[in-house]
């Protein structure tokens, strides 16, 4: 199951380089979704050598796995990713709850949106929305891959790891996410802390956004959360009695999603 995908390991495995390699620029393609990346900007991202990613991409376009817009020569997915993810026994049963569930608790919050994302090792990719846009830089868009510190979504499910895997990925997204800045990081490792203690993450006005407030709740197994689900609002929707009014909402939810899913 995709949402299950472990972690990068850190170096090159013999015999597999090339394999690992296609991997990652495939992974890195996704991030940007309808943005796409030009050439030297993935090459940089990926930290490989112009010429590398060049091949790759080649054959990735080949496959049809990654296809180059024409009207400005960017790399996007192709159209083998969607026909390949059709296949995938990825439980629509538990898709589908997941769905239904945030439509449900955003017809009970009719000012705010909610959200579901599941994990996808240090990323988390959003599969459910509903209600009003809450800002864009934290209402994920349907399909969206972002890593799991740069959304309060995802750093409630680094908030329910065990200590020692969240630190690990802390570390490896420090390098990976630095575009988004130190200051950016180091909120979110603190927000991790609270998170941890608290059982959810509650971002308030400036934490990470500006207007924008956040309340998000890891679910799945204990120690190994596949996902989380959040309400968005603007400061003018937020009720100034935020947890009590709206975590018994947001941990409903979140038991029930645990309670549906089943490991493989």
């Amino acid at each position: 199951m995709w949402i299950m995908i472990q972690a990068p390991t850190a170096g090159a495995r013999t015999g597999t380089q090339a394999i690992e390699r296609a991997v990652l620029v495939l992974r890195e393609v996704a991030m940007r979704g309808s943005v796409g990346w030009d050439l030297q900007e993935l090459a940089a991202r990926c930290e490989l050598n112009r010429p590398t990613v060049h091949r790759i991409l080649r054959c990735l376009v080949e496959e049809r796995l990654v296809e180059q817009r024409a009207s400005d020569k960017r790399y996007l997915l192709g159209p083998l990713t969607f026909e390949l993810g059709l296949s995938v026994p990825v439980r629509p049963a538990f898709l589908e709850s997941v769905r239904q569930a945030v439509q449900r608790l955003a017809r009970k919050l009719p000012k705010m949106t909610a959200i579901s994302a599941l994990r996808s090792g240090d990323d988390c990719i959003c599969v459910a929305r509903a209600g009003p846009s809450a800002g864009e830089a934290a209402a994920l868009r349907i399909g969206q891959r972002i890593g799991l510190l740069s959304r309060a979504s995802g750093v409630a499910i680094v908030a329910a790891l065990p200590v020692q895997e969240a630190r690990a990925l802390q570390a490896r997204s420090r390098r990976r996410l630095a575009h988004l800045g130190a200051e950016h990081l180091s909120r979110a490792e603190q927000q991790v802390k609270v998170g941890r203690q608290r059982g959810y993450v509650l971002l308030t006005d400036g934490a990470l956004w500006r207007g924008v407030h956040v309340l998000s709740m890891a679910f799945g197994p204990q120690g190994a959360p596949v996902g989380s689900v959040s309400i968005v609002g603007w400061e003018s929707t937020w009720p100034a009695d935020a947890v009590p009014v709206l975590l018994p909402l947001l941990r409903e939810t979140a038991d029930a999603l645990t309670a549906e899913f089943n490991p493989p």
